[in-house]
């Protein structure tokens, strides 16, 4: 338990505003593409094949994101990804966002998984939900 998916990305010029920082709605983009990487990496199980062939959707349901430090063109995003809650048909996930080991932002974000043809929420299915569990957070865990 209490794995952590680790998803670094260059910050281009085209995450980036006229002021030279990284424009924030470019953050959950940046998130969601680590999202993919890890149903697909780590989870085993990608999107395209839950969505196309399982019909099974992760929409988002509630986001947030805590702004610490900027972010600049250049600079290497550290995404530490954890799921914070697992319930019966959602997921609260967990991102930190570092740049040499220091806290830029912090992501946070419930995912419900969702039948695509019924459009309704549906249980996890049993074997996303055994590979999801390696990332729950731990009580132990609390600096994270």
């Amino acid at each position: 338990m209490n794995q952590v998916f680790v998803h670094d990305q260059l910050i281009r010029f085209s995450h980036c505003d006229p002021a030279a920082i990284v424009y924030f709605p470019r953050f959950f983009d940046l998130a969601h593409g680590t999202m993919e990487d890890w149903f697909s990496q780590a989870v085993g199980f990608p999107l395209p094949e839950l969505i196309g062939k399982r019909r099974v959707g992760t929409p988002t349901v509630s986001i947030r994101c805590d702004f610490i430090k900027p972010l600049r063109m250049g600079d290497t995003l550290r995404f530490e990804l954890r799921v914070s809650k697992l319930g019966n048909a959602s997921a609260d996930l967990e991102y930190r966002g570092l740049k040499d080991g220091s806290e830029h932002l912090r992501i946070y974000q419930t995912v419900v998984f969702m039948d695509l043809d019924a459009a309704r929420a549906v249980p996890i299915p049993d074997d996303v939900r055994s590979a999801i569990e390696p990332f729950l957070k731990t009580a132990a865990d609390t600096s994270a």
